[in-house]
């Protein structure tokens, strides 16, 4: 299906030359940082076998390094052993297809895709396409419109009008609602309530749906011990440093949730990539409005009733990262004060004994997540001590274990993922420097620890959007 072609090709293509231009010099600025995290590796690699180790007498300095040397060695062992189940996933994913073969090729329900917008005249458009061109048939759209006040309302009521004089697949519809502000929560519980399917999936108004992306969603309801699925969600990186530092962040935690998975451990379905049967919403209700991240505390609840979710990581699901920043640290305050909202909301589930509860999730898992904000709190003032412990002492072999792990951790992630076709090598290039460049997302997590704490009220993220290339997607 093709739709609204453009009626001022010559506006479209100063667009798209503006837009080059400034891939350009984005491209041009991230490579100058690239070579200098280079050089800064580099150098503490070469001064580990050059340096003449000077040792330290002061117990206080070797107290303060002992401790962090513990925490960074529990979350190394975290990273071995989730690197270690994660390959395991795709055993159980293919002993499943086995299992369910005959089923698989029989069930093939109504999928309700539901979209909350605010504000999202640049990308809702290519939203709604990408939901509508995907393989899978019986889709039915629900794009509900949370009081925007752009020019979203229009253009998504004139798509309508082009897609239902063209549509020729009866088993595709969209209903689209607009109503007063309410907020994301709200939104999503009216997109709920005037949908038909027996699978909801949830998708943001910035994302493009993989082709493949539903089918492969429904293929795993077909086990009826499922009740939610989360998708493998990717950064469209378009070559700047930070959308480049998101997409490797995002490859991360995603890889992850293989294990977690595995474990049957998964508390978090992002609203950007989550499916649910319709029965969760049933018996548990619907969204939680008055949390900031109610797809967190959903989750959470889901794993509380004792309900499977599952990661399907060839459900891909692209996303515009934020475009500064103020934008990323924004992001991830909402994240951090909503889970721990959820958190202290069903805290009767950390270290519950309850059978239906798993036992890795409440007793380790669960825990852990704390542990690691505490860890963040310090961790920049750790840094700068071992940093400077480091200078003292010239000795940097306590990076060393970090470079090594962290590098190899990316490079078999890049190397593996079957979404990013083009340009592996050149990603695959950046693993050597991956640990230096999280120390920016470590800047950016403890600020919006920070600001979490402070910041009383939270609304709908907001960024200066610039749509995802398709191209960027490929």
């Amino acid at each position: 299906m093709k739709f609204f072609k453009s009626k001022n090709k010559k506006v479209k293509k100063n667009n798209s030359k503006d837009v080059n231009v400034k891939r350009k010099y984005f491209t041009l600025k991230s490579t100058l940082i690239y070579l200098f995290l280079y050089f800064c590796t580099l150098e503490i690699i070469y001064s580990i076998f050059i340096l003449r180790h000077t040792p330290l007498n002061s117990y206080l300095v070797l107290i303060l390094r002992d401790i962090i040397i513990f925490f960074a060695t529990t979350l190394l062992i975290k990273y071995f052993l989730y690197m270690t189940i994660s390959p395991w996933y795709e055993v159980q994913y293919n002993n499943f297809l086995k299992k369910f073969k005959w089923k698989i090729k029989r069930y093939r329900p109504k999928v309700s895709v539901i979209v909350p917008a605010w504000n999202e005249e640049v990308g809702i458009i290519s939203t709604m396409k990408s939901v509508l061109n995907n393989t899978y048939r019986k889709i039915e759209l629900i794009v509900v419109n949370d009081g925007s006040t752009d020019n979203s309302d229009k253009i998504i009521k004139d798509f309508i009008k082009e897609f239902k004089k063209t549509n020729k697949n009866k088993d595709k519809s969209i209903i689209y609602k607009y109503k007063e502000n309410g907020g994301k929560g709200n939104a999503l519980n009216t997109a709920i309530g005037l949908s038909s399917g027996e699978i909801i999936i949830s998708i943001d108004a910035d994302c493009i749906v993989d082709k493949e992306a539903i089918n492969n969603f429904v293929i795993l309801f077909a086990d009826p011990n499922v009740k939610a699925a989360v998708g493998n969600v990717k950064i469209s990186s378009s070559g700047g440093f930070l959308s480049t530092l998101q997409y490797l962040e995002f490859l991360f935690s995603f890889y992850f949730k293989k294990a977690d998975s595995v474990m049957n451990s998964i508390y978090i379905i992002g609203g950007a990539a989550g499916a649910f049967r319709r029965e969760v919403f049933e018996k548990l209700g619907l969204y939680n409005p008055n949390n900031i991240t109610e797809d967190i505390e959903l989750s959470v609840r889901i794993q509380k009733a004792g309900m499977k979710i599952v990661y399907a990581s060839r459900s891909i699901i692209y996303t515009e990262g934020a475009s500064d920043l103020k934008g990323l640290i924004s992001q991830r305050s909402r994240w951090k004060k909503g889970r721990v909202q959820t958190f202290q909301q069903h805290k009767d589930l950390f270290f519950s004994s309850d059978k239906k509860h798993r036992k890795i999730l409440t007793f380790i898992i669960l825990p852990f997540a704390i542990f690691g904000d505490f860890q963040l709190s310090l961790e920049l003032i750790f840094l700068l001590i071992l940093f400077i412990v480091s200078f003292l002492s010239n000795n940097f072999s306590s990076f060393l274990s970090g470079i090594i792990v962290v590098s190899f951790m990316f490079f078999v992630q890049i190397f593996f993922d079957n979404a990013r076709k083009e340009n592996k090598l050149s990603f695959s290039l950046l693993s050597p420097i991956a640990w230096m460049m999280f120390y920016v997302t470590t800047f950016v997590e403890v600020n919006a620890l920070v600001k979490s704490i402070k910041t009383k009220e939270m609304k709908w993220q907001k960024w200066d959007r610039k749509g995802i290339a398709e191209s960027v997607t490929r």
